[in-house]
């Protein structure tokens, strides 16, 4: 398709266009995706437009460790203190979203900071910098009280061990949404080098998968909702990338997508 050769050429031309603004803080601050990540996303649709309805076979697993962080300002659940079960509990139901598509997530460790601080997503880098654990491959997950989106998370990028961007890496919940699975999952879609589905609105480009409608954001669970109807498809209330109450799938796009980021940065 030209669409998806244009889009290395479109993505370069475009790229310093985009700062590092944030998406709607209520649900996901996800920082804007970078130049280098929307050539890499570019030359991986080319790849992945190719080989797309070709046997494959089944994807082979991954099998992520996971290292939780419970930052709180005091030992009370009001104050953020999650119990380990509780996160445990965050990480099957991500499990079962990510079932089938590739990659499964192993609980390492967690562990208990009391840090008000900290809880009040203070200083957020010495915070990492003191917490974080493993690898560029292992995810860290932290649950802080006191946040203003829902999650945050940073996309894979090329990070020396010890450099800022290496420390950065990881994903950040609000400790009151732990038990909505969407929000986690919705996070490790960035990890895994997702954008969101509405990224450019209904610029053609979007979130550079093909099978994934263009939509202007909104939070509608309404799957007849055509907010770009000049193009393809109806809006992916439902895709874990977009927003609102009612997401329960990824594409297989997005599947091959996470799979691409991963092999590229993580592996």
């Amino acid at each position: 398709m030209a669409l998806k050769h244009s889009l290395l050429v479109v993505a370069t031309m475009v790229a310093a266009a985009f700062g590092a603004a944030l998406q709607r803080a209520e649900d996901c601050e996800a920082i804007e995706p970078s130049a280098e990540l929307r050539a890499a996303a570019a030359e991986m649709a080319i790849k992945e437009e190719a080989t797309a309805g070709k046997p494959s076979g089944k994807l082979a697993e991954v099998n992520v460790p996971v290292y939780i962080h419970v930052v709180a300002s005091s030992q009370s659940k009001a104050d953020g203190y999650l119990s380990e079960a509780d996160v445990r509990a965050t990480v099957s139901g991500m499990n079962n979203d990510y079932q089938g598509l590739g990659f499964q997530f192993t609980v390492k460790g967690v562990d208990h900071t009391i840090n008000a601080n900290w809880a009040s997503d203070q200083d957020a880098l010495g915070m990492k910098k003191k917490l974080r654990t493993g690898d560029y491959r292992t995810l860290n997950l932290y649950f802080l009280p006191k946040m203003a989106p829902n999650g945050r998370c940073y996309y894979p990028t090329t990070a020396a061990p010890g450099s800022t961007a290496f420390y950065n890496d990881g994903c950040t919940m609000r400790s009151d949404v732990y038990n909505n699975g969407q929000t986690t999952t919705h996070e490790v879609g960035h990890w895994l080098g997702l954008f969101h589905t509405f990224q450019d609105g209904c610029d053609p480009v979007n979130d550079m998968v093909s099978d994934t409608p263009a939509l202007i954001n909104s939070w509608s669970c309404n799957t007849n909702d055509d907010s770009c109807p000049d193009m393809p498809g109806k809006d992916p209330v439902t895709n874990f990338m977009s927003y609102g109450t009612c997401r329960s799938v990824f594409t297989p796009g997005q599947t091959a997508r996470m799979s691409s980021m991963y092999n590229k940065y993580r592996a």
